[in-house]
């Protein structure tokens, strides 16, 4: 088995940090008028012009396919996908997404793979002091930053990290340690956020506290938190290894086999077999030949992104489902392969 630093890399996905923030001069969205929402868009990309190249995405006139995939990528939430007066500033690398009008003028957000909390940190307060040298941002000196939400009144910051945790998910271990997170000012959601479904052991720690302490107090805490999680699930898996031995290994490899030799493969099966395959990393069942080129892999087949990537838009979804099969096939033995057979 890996050693414990190297299992933190399969633990931990991705990391990101958002800043929540308001004109002082504007309303909070819920109460302008569509005009003023026109203002807050214009005002916020002439601001990043003199920062770096974003490409802006006005919301009511994405189509339901490039919307789905801005929120796959994380570039957006669901909540701003029902706001009518929504867009969002996207870079050029897709790492730094700022959205506008969804619960407050902005939320600025910058996503890191792997756990680095204060690269993601520093990347999108540089972002934030751009904007800050041009703007007034809505703040009192007793409440820090204000917000729509009282939930996000002082830093205005929510830092998370991307979690893989089928080890404390299949034990129940998660459900339990819940409470303890919640006490520490911290909360669990689905992939996606918010009002999300886990999606195949997936999850996402941030937290909830942003008032009364300072973003380097909050960036300390989430750190300790994701250490913690991080310990628990090693030892899940150690104790899924030595509890199940050679059905573990039975079970990734056949998820291996399967999406490698199938005909017909749906979205949801890729998830629930990759899921597998990935445990199987993890524990060593099979050989990574390329980290970042498996991240990029997996990103890709989710729907909207695998058929926008593939000229797909119009085919039938039985279709997609044959060329995904046929992706997949050929892709994932050049990323992983499988690996001497070890003694569990």
């Amino acid at each position: 088995m890996a050693n414990p630093q190297s299992f933190i890399e399969t633990i931990v996905i991705s990391t990101r940090i958002r800043l929540a923030r308001n004109f002082a001069s504007y309303p909070f969205p819920k109460r302008m008028d569509d005009a003023q929402a026109e203002d807050v868009a214009y005002l916020v990309g002439e601001g990043l012009k003199k920062i770096d190249e974003f490409t802006k995405y006005d919301v009511a006139m994405l189509d339901k396919l490039n919307a789905l995939w801005l929120q796959e990528q994380y570039l957006i939430s669901p909540a701003l996908l029902k706001s009518k007066r929504g867009a969002a500033f996207v870079s050029s690398d897709n790492s730094i997404s700022i959205m506008v009008n969804e619960e407050d003028h902005l939320r600025e957000q910058y996503i890191c793979r792997g756990f680095d909390l204060y690269k993601a940190y520093e990347r999108v307060s540089g972002i934030d002091d751009g904007l800050a040298a041009t703007y007034d941002f809505a703040f009192n000196d007793k409440l820090g930053f204000l917000t729509a939400c009282p939930s996000n009144l002082g830093t205005g910051m929510r830092a998370s990290v991307m979690m893989f945790l089928p080890g404390l998910t299949e034990n129940g271990g998660l459900k339990k340690l819940l409470p303890s997170i919640k006490a520490q000012g911290m909360t669990v959601r689905g992939a996606f956020g918010e009002g999300t479904n886990a999606e195949g052991y997936f999850y996402q720690i941030s937290n909830e506290r942003t008032l009364g302490l300072t973003e380097s107090e909050l960036l300390e805490q989430m750190t300790r938190a994701t250490m913690t999680v991080c310990d628990l699930e090693i030892r899940a898996r150690e104790e899924m290894a030595k509890r199940s031995g050679v059905l573990l290994r039975d079970r990734c490899l056949r998820a291996y086999g399967t999406l490698t030799h199938c005909a017909l493969l749906t979205y949801k099966e890729f998830l629930e077999k990759m899921s597998d395959v990935r445990l199987g990393m993890a524990l060593d069942f099979f050989e990574v030949r390329d980290n970042a080129g498996f991240e990029d892999f997996f990103t890709a087949m989710r729907p909207a992104t695998f058929r926008l990537s593939n000229g797909l838009q119009t085919i039938s979804e039985k279709k997609c489902d044959e060329i995904r099969a046929e992706t997949v096939g050929v892709a994932l033995p050049e990323l992983v392969g499988l690996a001497r057979k070890k003694q569990v």
